[in-house]
């Protein structure tokens, strides 16, 4: 009996997080599909926000009956980022981010309700990346389905695969240009295969198709270029550069886009290092786009602070000798790719 109850609990409580917000949706949709087998789960779908929610008023939800369908889903927002630990506890300090060691011990009990919740809710939790330490986090695993959603690291093979699921057929030079041009924003991955396939209709998908169709392809390749050259991928940036300069794009606009995201990275290292939230840290940016600042956030963990500010300086020596006339943007841009790679 203890086996048939925990495979019951497993099926009624999902906790997917991470930071791979487009297949973690996917996901969430792929269960709204299995429960909504009568059409009215829209009609009985409750979306909480995390932050404010009580576990009162969410076990209240979760024990309403569904109305007319078999299922009721619940999906809650941002809970569990509350309770991640801070990066460096200050001595002395009590409790969990955002809220009081008796707040953690309520929803503690929400793994003991996830036990007796009525067969018909289903509760999603749904957060960003949380610490392993999270204790939240450890208190749910053994209550329901727990799955991560690490950031996408291998571009290309995830486009070959996405074209092959769905039917799309694209030759590896047209995906590894995609992947070249649009990085690994998997929103718009999918959105550019699918209006690649529809503009192929159904012949092969060549890297012409790619170059004709891909929206805003220039000013996606810049972008392209500045994250291989703060993610150190020197072969990938050195490539997108010479085409950028070959298509007729400003070495000078180039390397201003470049100091732009260092400067960005480097303040949002230090807010972070602060404490701050991630809506506080996106609204002292002024980036009002989720998927840019996360992309920023992320290249801002992979450093510490002297270590950006080192490349800054050289962003800044590079510029310099640009203007006293020592050497050509094309080649100071060259000299910077492999200069940046190496701090």
């Amino acid at each position: 009996m203890p086996f048939a109850w925990y495979m019951l609990a497993a099926a009624m409580l999902y906790v997917l997080y991470g930071r791979d917000d487009f297949s973690l949706r996917e996901e969430l949709t792929r269960i709204k599909g299995e429960l909504d087998s009568d059409g009215m789960l829209s009609s009985n779908t409750d979306v909480l926000d995390g932050r404010e929610v009580s576990p009162e008023q969410l076990m209240a939800i979760c024990d309403t009956m569904p109305f007319l369908s078999a299922h009721r889903l619940v999906v809650v927002e941002g809970l569990l980022k509350r309770f991640d630990p801070p990066e460096r506890p200050r001595r002395g300090a009590r409790g969990a981010r955002g809220g009081s060691s008796e707040a953690l011990e309520r929803w503690r009990g929400l793994a003991e309700y996830a036990q007796r919740m009525s067969d018909t809710t289903t509760l999603v939790l749904v957060d960003e990346e949380l610490s392993d330490k999270n204790p939240l986090l450890e208190a749910l695993r053994s209550a329901g389905q727990v799955r991560e959603f690490p950031a996408l690291r291998a571009v290309l093979p995830w486009i070959l695969e996405r074209a092959q699921s769905k039917g799309i057929d694209i030759s590896p030079a047209a995906a590894r240009l995609l992947a070249d041009l649009v990085g690994n924003n998997l929103w718009v991955l999918a959105s550019e295969l699918e209006k690649l396939a529809a503009y192929a209709q159904g012949r092969r998908i060549e890297g012409a198709d790619v170059r004709a169709l891909v929206s805003e392809a220039r000013q996606v390749n810049i972008f392209a270029m500045v994250d291989a050259i703060v993610e150190k991928r020197a072969a990938v940036a050195l490539r997108l550069l010479r085409q950028l300069t070959t298509a007729g794009a400003e070495g000078s606009y180039l390397l201003a886009m470049v100091v732009r995201q260092y400067r960005f990275i480097i303040q949002a290292r230090e807010l972070m290092t602060a404490g701050l939230p991630t809506r506080e840290i996106g609204q002292r940016l002024g980036v009002t786009s989720p998927f840019v600042l996360q992309r920023i956030l992320d290249q801002a963990q992979r450093y510490s602070l002297s270590r950006l500010k080192a490349a800054y300086r050289r962003l800044v020596e590079a510029d310099a000798g640009v203007k006293r006339g020592q050497y050509g943007e094309e080649l100071a841009l060259e000299l910077l790719v492999h200069d940046l790679a190496r701090i």
